[in-house]
């Protein structure tokens, strides 16, 4: 048999769970508006957004009323925007760009990292078209930065939304970029994008699902699910690890600790290391402080600093998704031995300590 888990990032696992129903929830809500929208797709490093935007696109692509396009955050985005269009729309012989490596316009070819000129008044023709058509567009990107190209596909995305033209734009971001955008401008349709957070997988989902895979005892389940904490990469991880460990073993408690070690390891090195080193020193030294079920005041005590300077840390830690409230003045971590890997970051003796 097959392993049936993918713990590979970006990949669209043969698993899916709950998540194929937040993904019919927007192919509905995209399908049944009436003007253009806008949706981000957020949540920490191994949180499904890449492959709950796979799994999004496979619907449109079966859609003959939609036109889909999927672009690369880089330089020339609305160059590529308009020669995808342009490329579902017409024929051929009408259309307005005739080459995959070169783009041309008017006689004059231009590389597809520079926008032809006056790029925005095509996309405008072109989606007129579209809705004359009675036909709508979806717009994905991965990984959204505050880079040059986004802000100007946020200009031109603007401009069409205006106008009235049936697009609409779903993509996904680390949730620092919200963090980090506040005062940015030409980014502003980000914030007033629609926020799809990605949540934690449902427990009782993840105990059938590992029940029925390998046909374990609803304590091997238990066990496995709360040792993911609904993290979809630790789902997949750990199905995968313990499914290569049995190799036709009885599935039971010693195997599963067996796996626990390695399990761990990958989560730190694929995952956490990641999330750690995109922080800031200060939102690191936050998490590390509220280590061991902190409360607040001692966080304060710890860090040396006053009440309003740790709270903006808190409030940074959960509005990415790190940590949850559990009880007054306490809070703890959403992922899986997160906990562990901040304390092996203050170990001397450990490959991922720190230095601080």
């Amino acid at each position: 048999m097959i392993n049936p888990f993918n713990p590979t990032f970006g990949d669209v696992p043969p698993i899916f769970l709950d998540k194929n129903k937040q993904v019919n929830d927007l192919v509905k809500l995209i399908k049944e508006s009436q003007f253009s929208r806008s949706f981000f797709i957020t949540g920490v490093r191994g949180s499904g957004k890449t492959a709950y935007l796979t799994q999004l696109a496979k619907q449109f692509k079966q859609d003959d009323n939609c036109y889909y396009v999927d672009l690369l955050n880089r330089n020339g985005i609305l160059t590529s925007l308009a020669h995808k269009l342009d490329h579902r729309v017409h024929s051929k012989a009408n259309r307005l760009f005739n080459s995959i490596n070169s783009l041309s316009l008017g006689g004059v070819s231009v590389s597809r990292e520079i926008e032809v000129p006056e790029v925005d008044e095509i996309l405008e023709d072109l989606m007129s078209e579209i809705k004359q058509q009675g036909k709508f567009v979806v717009v994905t990107i991965d990984e959204v930065t505050n880079s040059k190209a986004i802000q100007d596909f946020a200009q031109v995305y603007n401009s069409l939304k205006r106008a009235e033209y049936p697009i609409y734009v779903v993509m996904t971001g680390l949730p620092d970029l919200i963090l980090d955008i506040q005062n940015e401008d030409k980014l502003t349709f980000l914030l007033r994008s629609e926020k799809i957070v990605m949540m934690s997988l449902n427990a009782a989902d993840m105990v059938n699902t590992y029940q029925k895979v390998f046909a374990c005892s609803l304590t091997v389940a238990n066990k496995m699910a709360q040792m993911t904490k609904g993290y979809s990469y630790g789902f997949q991880l750990l199905g995968w690890l313990y499914f290569e460990e049995l190799n036709g073993r009885e599935p039971t408690i010693e195997v599963l600790n067996e796996v626990k070690v390695q399990y761990q390891l990958k989560l730190f090195e694929n995952a956490y290391q990641k999330i750690l080193m995109g922080l800031s020193e200060n939102d690191r030294q936050y998490l590390i402080n509220v280590n061991d079920h902190c409360k607040f005041s001692d966080v304060v005590a710890k860090m040396k600093k006053t009440k309003g300077y740790v709270s903006q840390y808190r409030r940074r830690a959960l509005e990415r998704q790190l940590i949850t409230p559990s009880g007054h003045g306490y809070v703890d971590y959403t992922l899986p031995f997160f906990g562990e890997y901040l304390k092996q970051t203050q170990n001397p003796d450990s490959v991922y300590y720190l230095g601080y």
